[in-house]
C-alpha cells in the first residue's frame, strides 16, 4: 500500500514539475554567449591552466645550484 502511495506521489509530481525544466524563451530567457567569445574564454582558460601546470612541475622539479 504504502509503495504504491509513494509512487503515486512521484508521479505526480514528476508530471507537475517536468514543464518547470522546460526552456520558456521571451522576456525570462537570458541571452547565451556567442560562440566566438565562449571559445575564446575557454581556451584562454584552458592555456592559463596548463602554464599553471607547467610552472608548478618547474618549481616542484628544480636542483639546487652548487654556489661557486
Amino acid at each position: 500500500m504504502r509503495v504504491r502511495l509513494l509512487y503515486a506521489v512521484v508521479a505526480v509530481i514528476t508530471v507537475l514539475t517536468d514543464a518547470a525544466w522546460a526552456d520558456h524563451g521571451g522576456p525570462l530567457r537570458t541571452a547565451g554567449w556567442s560562440p566566438m567569445a565562449a571559445a575564446l574564454l575557454f581556451g584562454g582558460l584552458a592555456l592559463l591552466a596548463g602554464m599553471l601546470v607547467v610552472v608548478i612541475i618547474a618549481l616542484l622539479t628544480r636542483r639546487d645550484r652548487p654556489s661557486s
